[in-house]
């Protein structure tokens, strides 16, 4: 008679077992889904800080993760942003392996991120023209360049493009006369006043235009070092559109000085915001400044 109790004893502990063990495993899965999610935090806090090669891997750690859970939204969003950084290293076929993978399961599965990424596979397309590296000019002879001291079309066409950039920042109607007569000891004037009032968003677009101003006289650091300022001032005045006009001028010196490593993520985070705030003819200059780039 003891014999059928032991039996089902037996059976009552497997079914323990396999309870335990189905619990188990559904708590491993969560485990290790949330572990690619904070890869991917630290990851997008590494593409943020330019710490590229970092980032790679957080977001390459986190790919491998959410395959191997056969998560195809993870599989994507890492992808993504894998795409992200290799574009930002200018290692351009890895980015485009990338978005690819990216495009294909978000085709199935969110048709209005897929026509997102498509935009942005787009603009990278725009951007790579602009970063790839063009054949060195053949050297001209010291007579040749002291006779051509004139700008040529596409420096001309840089300069106006990013003026009428300028134009769409609130407030520069007010300064547009002393811009247009380059009266740059009232563009003085003013900026010091506008600081020493706290006059935020007036001190960031006078420090925008003393950038704009110091590039055009070949002052290329100085250019930068009012640029930056501008564009921390737009930051903490909580203008989006300026900050990003002042991003997109950012990009125009970096390119002068060659320093292209992060160019990509410079345009790419001032078109962002372009369209985020429906600022269409400010996106559209954009990419009239990234093409006039690619043939200087």
């Amino acid at each position: 008679m003891m014999l059928p109790i032991n039996l089902l004893s037996i059976f009552d502990s497997l079914r323990d077992d396999q309870s335990a063990l189905r619990h188990y495993k559904k708590k491993l899965h969560e485990y290790q889904e949330h572990e690619a999610e904070v890869l991917i935090d630290i990851g997008v806090i590494y593409l943020e800080r330019g710490e590229l090669e970092r980032a790679v891997k957080n977001f390459e750690e986190a790919l491998d993760t959410y395959s191997k859970l056969k998560f195809p939204e993870g599989v994507a969003y890492a992808s993504e942003l894998l795409g992200d950084s290799f574009m930002a290293l200018r290692e351009f076929n890895k980015a485009m392996e990338h978005y690819s993978e990216a495009l294909s399961i978000y085709s199935d599965l969110n048709p209005s991120l897929a026509e997102e990424l498509k935009e942005k596979i787009y603009e990278a397309g725009k951007i790579r023209e602009a970063l790839v590296s063009q054949d060195p000019p053949e050297s001209e002879s010291c007579e040749e360049t002291s006779e051509n001291h004139e700008l040529d079309s596409e420096t001309l066409a840089l300069f106006r493009f990013s003026d009428r950039l300028i134009e769409l920042i609130e407030g520069f109607e007010d300064y547009a006369t002393c811009w247009d007569n380059r009266d740059i000891e009232a563009l003085e004037d003013n900026l010091e006043s506008a600081t020493v009032i706290r006059d935020r968003p007036t001190e960031a677009l006078l420090n925008l235009l003393m950038g704009r101003y110091h590039l055009e006289e070949g002052e290329i650091y100085d250019a930068l070092k009012s640029i930056k300022k501008a564009t921390r001032i737009f930051r903490d005045a909580g203008d989006s559109g300026g900050a990003a006009v002042s991003l997109v001028m950012m990009g125009v010196v970096l390119f002068i000085m060659d320093e292209r490593e992060n160019l990509y993520s410079v345009f790419k985070e001032a078109l962002e915001i372009f369209r985020s705030l429906e600022m269409r003819e400010a996106e559209s200059v954009t990419m009239k400044i990234i093409n006039t780039l690619s043939k200087m």
